[in-house]
């Protein structure tokens, strides 16, 4: 969770652009968020390391303060488009400045540390500690990934790896705009836009990893079965359902999570793919050497 108050960094300048000789300002190549109240605040030990390890390694590189993600989004919001912004954190951090690192086409390198970092583990930034994520984030080329965008009842919100449905009920489908017959009633629903390969591969309810630069998203439906049967006779994978819009109706408000970020309950879910909508660092960049991402001298 990230609180609207959880932003916590060192000390910065009210502006982090600076001034060349001739008077111009000159935006920084790349700035440093990071989310002290991520996994539950262990992320905030992370806060003056980062700063030892930037003062020796990127001096040029500030870290944004700010009391708010309202704030944190209109401190983006004036960063030039293309620059490099690498985030601390997990999936609600980057849940929580999607809207903003859209917007201005900005250019995003994850250092996981938050409770939840699925997004990161399936661009296999896992491997890497977080000097080596931070330099990562900071250096490695980028490429295209898919965001997806959902409405519900209340909002309308992007996400990055997965959104969970806790249904429970008789539920109607619409995929691509043809009407899908479901299990009834389903159990859970989720939504993939990213997920990293299982790490208990004889887990009942695993499922395949999704790439986030697939070109879809993946609906995965459980039918609700009893404790005995699911033990007994696991489904290999859920069945996955590719689509780039889907429509969700119930009866009855359906618990919902985005990107680990509960949200309010919603009785209609509107989803549609934003193909290649954010540059992102991670494995899924072609030109990136995989056994290169524990070197931390390039």
């Amino acid at each position: 969770m990230w609180p609207p108050a959880g932003w916590v960094a060192r000390p910065a300048a009210a502006s982090t652009a600076t001034e060349d000789r001739g008077g111009r300002i000159v935006a920084p190549p790349a700035v440093v968020l990071l989310n002290a109240l991520a996994a539950r605040g262990r992320a905030g030990e992370l806060r003056h390391p980062v700063a030892d390890w930037l003062a020796r390694h990127a001096p040029g590189v500030p870290l944004l303060s700010a009391a708010s993600v309202t704030e944190a989004r209109a401190r983006l919001s004036i960063l030039a488009p293309r620059t490099r912004i690498a985030l601390i954190g997990g999936d609600g951090t980057l849940h929580a400045m999607l809207p903003a690192l859209l917007k201005g086409g900005l250019r995003v390198g994850l250092v996981p540390a938050g409770q939840h970092n699925e997004v990161a583990c399936s661009l296999h930034l896992d491997q890497l500690d977080w000097r080596q994520a931070l330099l990562h984030a900071l250096h490695a080329p980028t490429a295209a990934v898919d965001i997806g965008l959902i409405e519900t009842d209340a909002a309308v919100l992007h996400f990055a790896g997965l959104v969970r449905i806790e249904a429970g009920q008789p539920l109607s489908l619409w995929i691509d705009q043809h009407r899908v017959a479901l299990p009834q009633p389903v159990r859970r629903l989720r939504l993939c836009n990213a997920t990293p390969p299982p790490a208990d591969r004889d887990a009942p309810d695993r499922i395949a990893p999704v790439l986030i630069d697939d070109a879809l998203l993946h609906l995965l439906d459980e039918p609700q079965r009893p404790l005995w049967q699911r033990l007994l006779h696991p489904a290999a994978r859920p069945p996955a359902r590719p689509a780039l819009r889907l429509r969700i109706e119930a009866a009855q408000p359906m618990p919902i999570l985005i990107d680990g970020e509960p949200q309010p309950a919603t009785r209609q879910i509107r989803a549609e793919l934003l193909p290649g909508a954010l540059q992102m660092t991670g494995s899924h960049v072609p030109t990136l050497d995989p056994h290169r991402l524990s070197d931390t001298t390039w």
